[in-house]
């Protein structure tokens, strides 16, 4: 079985394949799909966002569908750059390149002791099974943020430049997103190759 992962971001592929492959399906993004479109991301929270992408491709075609989105909150910037991380709440433009993003980071924690750099990843987990109903979750995140970049960027993903300890780098963090998304256990419910609970056809919040 196959299921598309609304991301074009080759890093979050990476991410979750792993988890993917354990319940025997097949990642498909919009990497391999490029006539399909991307979601507007213009939801209150990171769920929402997560949400409508999974949503937007849902049908005939690809009847697992899988969306995820995350907030960045910095604590020493009073919480920005939020649910629009890339676009830092709109200040910056949307084909902006990891390098600059990264830049304009240091810039704004310019002067900020180590012990002050504290963070953490917000991500909206959604998936849309064949039958349309929706599972969500959000998974909070904490971590610091480096002063210089201590290891190559992960395309897609420039905190992985920074973060002190494994959780701003994607591919160190998938023993524990496996952990996490096993611990929803929305799959075991869904899936009766892995679980023999019922399905649960309504749409579910578990965070």
């Amino acid at each position: 079985m196959r299921i598309l992962f609304a991301t074009r971001n080759p890093s979050k592929v990476a991410l979750f394949r792993p988890v993917f492959a354990g319940y025997g399906l097949e990642v498909v993004s919009l990497r391999d799909a490029p006539d399909l479109p991307s979601a507007e991301e213009d939801g209150h929270t990171v769920v929402e966002n997560a949400l409508a992408k999974a949503r937007l491709h849902h049908g005939a075609a690809y009847s697992w569908t899988f969306g995820d989105d995350a907030a960045l909150e910095i604590d020493a910037l009073g919480g920005e750059p939020g649910v629009q991380a890339r676009r830092w709440g709109g200040l910056l433009p949307a084909g902006i390149s990891d390098e600059e993003w990264l830049d304009y980071l240091l810039r704004r924690l310019d002067g900020v002791p180590p012990e002050r750099r504290t963070a953490r990843w917000v991500a909206g987990w959604a998936l849309v099974a064949p039958d349309g109903s929706a599972h969500v979750h959000q998974v909070v995140t904490p971590f610091r943020i480096g002063v210089h970049p201590v290891r190559p960027i992960s395309p897609g993903w420039p905190m992985s430049a920074l973060g002190v300890g494994t959780h701003s780098d994607p591919i160190a963090r998938q023993g524990d997103v496996v952990a996490e998304f096993r611990a929803w256990g929305v799959l075991e419910r869904l899936l009766p190759h892995v679980s023999d609970r019922p399905t649960r056809p309504t749409v579910s919040t578990e965070e």
